[in-house]
């Protein structure tokens, strides 16, 4: 269930920098830039299978750095594109709850 995952899982993160502050930093930095990108592909991409690539690359973006909701929520946006078209709120809410989060830290 989203809600039980971490908005960005801190450990994973560190792990993923090798704890190096100043990395994480810069990674979250890009993270927030690629990730309004590809939100913004999403919702622009004219045909399904364009905007189920741009989901999938959002939820590899999010799984790389730890936020798990958003990689939840892409998950299940990805799942829906194949069946139907789907309202991309749910996918687009979780991208601005990791941005909020991480301008809070």
């Amino acid at each position: 269930m989203a809600e039980d995952a971490a908005v960005l899982n801190e450990a994973h993160l560190d792990r993923q920098t090798m704890h190096n502050e100043a990395l994480k930093v810069e990674i979250l930095s890009l993270f927030v830039t690629e990730a309004d990108r590809l939100l913004n592909q999403v919702k622009e991409a004219k045909t399904s299978s364009a905007r189920g690539e741009r989901v999938h690359a959002l939820k590899g973006l999010a799984r790389n750095v730890g936020a798990e909701r958003l990689a939840l929520a892409a998950a299940r946006t990805e799942e829906r594109l194949k069946a139907e078209g789907c309202d991309l709120a749910p996918l687009e809410a979780a991208v601005q709850e990791v941005v909020r989060y991480l301008a809070r830290t």
